[in-house]
């Protein structure tokens, strides 16, 4: 009887760590997807005439790997072209692209997760390019959609360098 008691309370406790290691523990999780942006900060403001960038498009690809249930490291890289806005008929900004190539972390709550990355941007201007020091804090939010898991995340991308450029950046990655 002694044996069955103490089988019976070691297949529990066996049960309740696994229980509390959760589902993404030790899993990597690859994610591919749109990223749309609005420019912050314009590098050539002093600059006559000069209005900056609009709207951003391009695209991120993304490795993620859980190291405990709310804590993960990330790797990503992507391209992001920027429009370059017109001050009259004879008077328009080149665009400017940024190629982020980041790591950093996640810590969840949930389906939500805050963190940040650092790395470098492989930056493009006016047809001069330049490697800079690349920032990422977010926030997002990871949900399905029709057995699709898909992730929406809000970060505040920043280049120091190269003029300093900055954008507020809206990304939507599907899980692979």
């Amino acid at each position: 009887m002694k044996k069955t008691a103490l089988a019976f309370a070691l297949l529990f406790v066996a049960i309740a760590v696994s229980a509390q290691r959760g589902d993404r523990e030790g899993r990597t999780k690859f994610g591919i997807g749109p990223a749309i942006g609005v420019a912050t900060h314009n590098p050539l403001k002093d600059v006559p005439n000069n209005k900056g960038w609009g709207l951003g498009i391009g695209g991120i690809l993304q490795v993620e790997h859980f190291f405990r249930e709310n804590m993960s490291g990330v790797a990503q890289a992507g391209i992001i072209s920027f429009a370059g806005r017109s001050a009259g008929s004879n008077t328009k900004n080149k665009a400017y692209t940024a190629i982020p190539v980041m790591a950093g972390g996640n810590l969840y709550a949930g389906s939500f997760h805050a963190g940040a990355l650092i790395g470098l941007g492989l930056n493009s201007l006016s047809g001069s390019s330049a490697t800079t020091f690349a920032y990422s804090p977010q926030l997002g939010y990871n949900f399905s959609r029709n057995d699709f898991p898909l992730d929406f995340t809000v970060s505040y991308d920043g280049y120091a360098g190269h003029g300093g450029f900055s954008a507020l950046m809206f990304r939507l990655s599907l899980f692979l």
